[in-house]
């Protein structure tokens, strides 16, 4: 991924527009990573803002549900924001070709639902620790293809590697962030 790309992500307001998630909150598809006790620091990024959205807030309502609702105290918290890469990436590609090559399926790593959050963050941890030189992960999102999801890892990337573009809230109102 190059130097300059934006990237959105949808995230906790109690959190800057480049702050990573230390790993203490709930499972997700590629987190909490551990590492014995430690935990590796990730955060998820989408290439556009739809999918920002499908990947968090739609995140728990079942794919195939045709009223996909949220209640805005689910969201009330949540901002919306923009970060600029300010060097190029080396990521992980998990496409369907990629995984093959592992003997992996779509179905067995992207498209699963929260019970196999376990077993994903485990894949993850493998991929990090079997390739050192790797920033982050990236996949065609489940819930909004082709639009790509982004996991970078918080022990490789810093927030001082990212610069906030702006942070929009869930009031509407903007919030300049530096990073």
């Amino acid at each position: 991924m190059k130097a300059g790309a934006r990237l959105h992500r949808v995230h906790d307001q109690r959190f800057g527009s480049c702050t990573f998630n230390p790993g203490k909150g709930r499972p997700s598809r590629f987190a909490p990573l551990l590492l014995g006790s430690d935990r590796i620091a990730t955060q998820y990024l989408a290439t556009d803002y739809e999918c920002a959205v499908h990947e968090t807030i739609f995140h728990d309502v079942p794919i195939d549900e045709p009223n996909k609702t949220v209640g805005f105290d689910n969201i009330k918290l949540l901002v919306h924001s923009v970060v600029e890469l300010k060097h190029d990436l080396t990521l992980v590609p998990l496409f369907a070709p990629d995984l093959a090559k592992w003997g992996v399926s779509r179905a067995d790593l992207i498209d699963t639902t929260a019970a196999d959050y376990q077993i994903t963050a485990q894949w993850a941890l493998a991929i990090h620790q079997s390739r050192p030189d790797a920033h982050c992960l990236i996949w065609t999102s489940k819930r909004c293809d082709p639009p790509q999801a982004v996991l970078l890892f918080g022990d490789r990337v810093a927030e001082t590697d990212l610069t906030g573009m702006s942070t929009v809230g869930a009031a509407g109102c903007c919030i300049r962030h530096t990073c």
